[in-house]
């Protein structure tokens, strides 16, 4: 599942999966100092993970993976919250599953078109 569906409309989700880590790494007593050592990832994120926080993580983390990451370390289940997060977010796949461009691709690919007919044009004349 892409990183984009890391967003506002999914917050509550977010809040749930860091609850459910959470009450896990409280209930197996475990220092988030040791799990931030063992999973290689900040204690910083490690906290906004639990908290539910994951929009303030830097966009250049892979955010989405150090949840998994964390979840999977603890022995906590959250694929019915991936689930639900990705029939919410439904921004690249049209409504029949067909693949809808966002406005700058469609200009990026009209620009090469142009730009591709024209060297043609140059070379043939």
């Amino acid at each position: 599942m892409p990183d984009d569906v890391l967003n506002k409309e999914n917050s509550e989700i977010f809040k749930n999966i860091g609850k459910k880590i959470s009450q896990k790494r409280k209930q197996k007593r475990r220092k988030i100092q040791r799990i931030s050592k063992k999973l290689n990832i900040s204690t910083d994120f490690l906290s906004l993970i639990e908290e539910g926080n994951f929009l303030k993580m830097p966009k250049h983390v892979p955010r989405l993976g150090f949840v998994k990451s964390y979840a999977r370390y603890l022995g906590v289940d959250i694929s019915s919250e991936l689930s639900e997060m990705s029939s919410i977010t439904v921004d690249a796949v049209g409504s029949k599953g067909e693949f809808v461009f966002n406005k700058d691709l469609k200009r990026f690919i009209v620009f090469l078109l142009f730009f591709i007919f024209c060297l043609i044009i140059l070379l043939l004349f």
